[in-house]
């Protein structure tokens, strides 16, 4: 009921450029959860019209994300066969959703040779890993985009396994109209061609992007050493990086 009343509510102040938005308690806030950081993108306003969820494994982080961008259109990009009665039942579920599967790249039509490790999740292009090899053929992101006339501001979400860069270049045209990047980096080099966090963050900055935000910090198992979080990235003209103060 709460849901419905403030949606409705948005709707009417939409027409005044003006939106509700729940405030946080300070020790929320500070949470560094994957949730807690889409909650506060939510609460800075910045317009999503459509979620592109890069690696999309099941549709869940999908799902979740509708509680903070109800309105936004949802694609999920997966090259995992396996993954397709979980995302027919999405799509079957919310109207707003639809999936492409195929392997997102550099471009249309190339072989890709895919490492499926035995849980899925940790599959990579490419990757180290033991496990199934399978070729899956890959698009870009525009292509996908433009096939299913997706409309921005988008936000991207990357699960990719250090496979980020070539799908960053199949993303030319979507990423002039990106509002927000969030992207799983690492502290270890996952492929050949991986870039570490630091670098990702240099790279997103020659795009345009700056990091605000980052969530769910991992250890490795192998000797708890630092391993991977998200990061959040916004365009650098982005309101946020105008005030240069503490508090």
């Amino acid at each position: 009921m709460k849901k419905n009343f403030l949606r409705a509510m948005n709707r009417l102040l939409s027409l005044f450029d003006a939106k509700l938005v729940r405030c946080s308690t300070e020790a929320d806030a500070s949470r560094f959860t994957m949730e807690a950081m889409i909650e506060r993108l939510a609460n800075r306003g910045v317009p999503i019209r459509c979620v592109i969820d890069i690696g999309a494994s099941d549709g869940n982080w999908s799902i979740g994300c509708m509680k903070h961008f109800p309105e936004a259109s949802y694609l999920a990009v997966e090259p995992l066969h396996e993954r397709v009665d979980s995302l027919e039942k999405t799509k079957s579920r919310f109207p707003n959703f639809d999936y492409a599967l195929c392997l997102a790249g550099e471009s249309d039509g190339e072989k890709l040779r895919l490492q499926v490790a035995d849980d899925l999740d940790g599959s990579t292009v490419e990757g180290r890993h033991s496990g199934e090899s399978r070729l899956c053929t890959s698009r870009t992101i525009d292509s996908v985009v433009a096939e299913k006339n997706l409309v921005g501001p988008y936000l991207l979400k990357f699960d990719t396994h250090g496979y980020e860069l070539p799908i960053l270049r199949g993303s030319s045209q979507v990423l002039q109209q990106t509002a927000a990047i969030l992207m799983e980096t690492y502290n270890f080099r996952l492929t050949n061609d991986c870039l570490r966090f630091p670098q990702m963050c240099s790279y997103l900055e020659e795009l345009g992007f700056r990091c605000v935000d980052f969530a769910d910090p991992m250890l490795r198992v192998y000797d708890q050493a630092f391993w991977q979080m998200d990061l959040l990235f916004l365009r650098e003209d982005s309101e946020v990086f105008q005030y240069h103060r503490y508090q």
